[in-house]
């Protein structure tokens, strides 16, 4: 017969077990990233919930509000005003009135604090969302890679065009900012024709 000591230490090693099987499978389902076909992850746009105080419910609120609307592409960065983020944003800046014309809006998403977000878009004038994650929920939600630099962790640069009906279509989860922009660019543009073929 097993001593009281031996059931106590059976007992110890199945909760042990139990509780490895429920991290494991805690860690899988954080891994788990969107995939092209899936249904985008919805989330706030915190500025946009001001603007709208004072603009009305025109202003959109949440990703989810531009489905039928627009396409989106969503770009995380590392980190506001830093010369490779700087590069990439102005550059969506730049082309705004193209990207007018292909019906996408822009969404740039990194950890900064949202503080630090609207100094780094008033700054360059950037007329579109630059959203602070500080939580990383947004980061992990897209299944965003994350660098760490020294204490601090930064998503890694990376892009999801969605469509209007608010499913992803393009995935890069390891943008160059040269080499992948006209890929990124003619899907954009294809996602805009498809759009106006079935419209």
């Amino acid at each position: 017969m097993l001593t009281r000591i031996q059931i106590a230490v059976c007992a110890v090693f199945a909760l042990s077990a139990t509780v490895a099987a429920l991290a494991e499978d805690k860690s899988k389902e954080t891994l788990e990233a969107p995939k092209v076909g899936d249904q985008a992850p919805d989330f706030a746009l915190p500025k946009a919930k001001e603007e709208a105080a004072t603009q009305g419910d025109s202003i959109p609120q949440k990703l989810s509000d531009f489905q039928g609307k627009k396409n989106v592409l969503i770009a995380f960065y590392p980190k506001a005003d830093t010369p490779g983020c700087t590069k990439q944003l102005c550059g969506y800046r730049d082309d705004i009135e193209k990207l007018q014309g292909i019906d996408t809006e822009v969404i740039a998403i990194s950890t900064d604090e949202q503080k630090d977000s609207d100094l780094f878009r008033d700054k360059f004038t950037m007329p579109f969302t630059v959203l602070g994650n500080p939580d990383q929920a947004i980061v992990k939600a897209y299944g965003v890679p994350l660098m760490e630099r020294g204490e601090n962790q930064y998503a890694q640069r990376s892009v999801f065009l969605v469509d209007k009906e608010g499913v992803l279509r393009y995935i890069d989860l390891e943008y160059d900012i040269a080499a992948d922009k006209e890929p990124l660019y003619a899907a954009m543009e294809s996602l805009n024709d498809s759009n106006e073929a079935d419209g």
